[in-house]
């Protein structure tokens, strides 16, 4: 399951610079749990430890066997961790957190309280039909809410915010342009950079490297999180989250909405008009 999960994520960390790594002294392990929990915490925690992670280094995930049941861990290099409370704030298992600022990293680990069974051969990935779809389809679902995590404007300066405090300035300026301009559907690249007195050029060439894609994907992806939002948190219709945050048609909307987080605007509007009602 583990190694699994971490193939899904792999593409975020390589997006990200980084290795990611899965360790297993025992590499087929069968045990009685609840593998929705445990998911959950290793994909928030490798997400939140790629945010804070800088380029050029390594994530591990890795499972030992004890008396008690097992345990899992994710080490990082790079940076200590061990005082940002965000990384762990969403587990629900308690998370035991050791970090090192001389050697730069960090080591987070929480045990399974499960029984461990008999071991028996595991169907592998290469074992299954070639006609199931249910995994791969998983795996692009998971894909496409990182990419969505990862474009986040608030994860980004956070992560520079570490190591980078100046670029993380620019890049807070940027996003406060862009805020500013949210229901302008004229708003692009060229008023960006307009609006921060530099060129294209000189625009496109500082502000890629921070936020690792074109900077009208970027404009998109913080209009798309603000639509977002506006569902979650209000009665707006899908039309009108749309005309708020730029986009000319609603048909447009639904469409780039569905590729950057894998559902439709209006999943989240029906769902929040349910939990009203009740």
């Amino acid at each position: 399951m583990l190694s699994q999960l971490l193939r899904a994520l792999k593409p975020i960390a390589e997006v990200n610079g980084l290795l990611l790594h899965f360790e297993a002294a025992d590499r087929e392990i069968v045990i009685s749990c609840r593998p929705d929990i445990i998911v959950h915490d290793v994909t928030d925690l490798v997400c939140n430890i790629i945010s804070y992670t800088l380029p050029g280094n390594s994530i591990t995930v890795g499972i030992l066997k004890e008396k008690e049941g097992l345990q899992v861990f994710i080490t990082n290099t790079g940076v200590n961790l061990y005082c940002v409370a965000e990384v762990t704030r969403n587990c629900r298992h308690k998370i035991v957190v050791t970090g090192s600022t001389e050697n730069k990293q960090t080591r987070f680990h929480f045990n399974l309280p499960c029984n461990l069974r008999e071991e028996r051969k595991i169907i592998g990935p290469e074992a299954m039909p070639a006609g199931n779809k249910a995994i791969p389809d998983f795996y692009n679902e998971i894909r496409k809410r990182l990419r969505s995590h990862f474009s986040n404007a608030d994860t980004l300066v956070a992560q520079l915010s570490i190591m980078y405090p100046n670029e993380a300035a620019f890049l807070q300026k940027i996003n406060a342009v862009i805020i500013s301009n949210m229901d302008n559907i004229f708003f692009d690249t060229s008023v960006l950079s307009r609006e921060m007195n530099m060129s294209r050029t000189a625009l496109f060439r500082r502000l890629k490297p921070l936020i690792r894609q074109p900077p009208a994907t970027y404009i998109r992806s913080i209009r798309l999180h603000r639509a977002k939002e506006l569902l979650e948190t209000t009665d707006i219709s899908v039309g009108d989250a749309a005309f708020k945050t730029g986009f000319q048609t609603q048909s447009h909307f639904s469409k780039a909405f569905a590729e950057s987080f894998g559902f439709l605007p209006s999943s989240i509007r029906r769902r929040n008009k349910a939990a009203t009602n009740e």
